[in-house]
Parts: structure tokens; C-alpha cells; sequence
């Protein structure tokens, strides 16, 4: 009989906690989807890759112009004094120096602007998410990519990125080196 007792008390807890955890809703969000497709992320990584393109186009050329440059300093070592050589090669390390400071600097506005411009995006996710919890009485989100396995009725993804859409189709980048 007291075995029987204490069966039923955990069958009773076993049961109560079982419809206490399905009332909670849990849903997914694929952030790598939610970025590859909303206009938002595809709006922002084209203007970054043009200021990339940019950048880059920029640097090829000055980095011919510092071969050239030097190519025309070892020219002259034969011709030039050892003081005078010494002189011109300075000026030309210190050529160097400040393209591969530029170049740095543009790589890190270029970060900076894309963090910028991501997090303009993740704030509008973050309202879009807690209007999707609000009406849909969702008690947590997770992202995917600490899903192991799940069913796919869970994935709010697609109705996030319909309303990212509308709400935020694109994003100003703004880099400044």
C-alpha cells in the first residue's frame, strides 16, 4: 500500500509537470537565413561590398604606384651616394608606413560599418521577435544554431523576414575612414 501511495504521487507529479511544460511555446529563429535573405542584410552587404571593391580598387593602385617607387629607388642606389640613398629610402619606408596605416584604417571603417549597420538590423529583429511573442504567446526563442533537432513548425524565420521586410527594406552604411 505505500508503495502504491508513493507510485501515484509520482505519476500525479509525472503528469501535472508534463501538462505544465506544454503550455509553453517555444519557438527558432535562423539568424544565417534571417541575414542571406531579408532586403535589410542583402541591401547592406552590397553597399559594403562596393565600398570593399572600392577600397581595394583603391589600394591595387597605390601599391603599384610604392613598386614602381621602388623599383626606381634601386635604380639609383648605384648612381646616389650612400647618404643620399639612405635618405630616399626613408622617405620610402615611411611611404609604406602610412599606405599600410590607410589601408588598416579603411579596413577597420569598413568593420565598424558593418557592425553599425547589423545592429540596426538586429534592433528591428528584436522588436519584430517580441511583437511575434506577444501574439503568438511564444514563452522562448532560440536561435537554430542551438537546436540540435526540432520540428519545423517551430521556425519563425520566414514571418520574421516578411517583416523585417517591411519594416526595414534597406540600411544606410556608413563608412567613414
Amino acid at each position: 500500500m505505500k508503495n502504491f501511495k508513493y507510485i501515484l504521487t509520482i505519476l500525479f507529479f509525472t503528469l501535472f509537470s508534463t501538462t505544465a511544460f506544454s503550455q509553453n511555446n517555444i519557438a527558432v529563429l535562423d539568424v544565417v537565413k534571417l541575414l542571406k535573405e531579408s532586403k535589410a542584410a542583402i541591401s547592406m552587404k552590397d553597399q559594403l561590398n562596393a565600398v570593399a571593391k572600392k577600397y581595394t580598387d583603391e589600394d591595387q593602385k597605390k601599391q603599384k604606384e610604392i613598386q614602381k617607387q621602388e623599383e626606381e629607388l634601386l635604380r639609383q642606389k648605384a648612381t646616389l651616394t650612400p647618404e643620399a640613398f639612405s635618405d630616399r629610402k626613408n622617405t620610402f619606408e615611411k611611404k609604406v608606413i602610412e599606405f599600410n596605416k590607410a589601408s588598416q584604417a579603411k579596413r577597420k571603417a569598413l568593420a565598424t560599418a558593418e557592425k553599425d549597420a547589423v545592429t540596426q538590423i538586429e534592433d528591428e529583429v528584436e522588436k519584430i521577435v517580441k511583437a511575434i511573442i506577444d501574439s503568438d504567446k511564444i514563452t522562448a526563442v532560440f536561435r537554430k544554431s542551438a537546436i540540435i533537432l526540432g520540428d519545423t513548425s517551430i521556425d519563425i524565420t520566414e514571418k520574421v523576414v516578411e517583416e523585417l521586410n517591411k519594416k526595414l527594406s534597406a540600411v544606410t552604411v556608413k563608412v567613414t575612414p
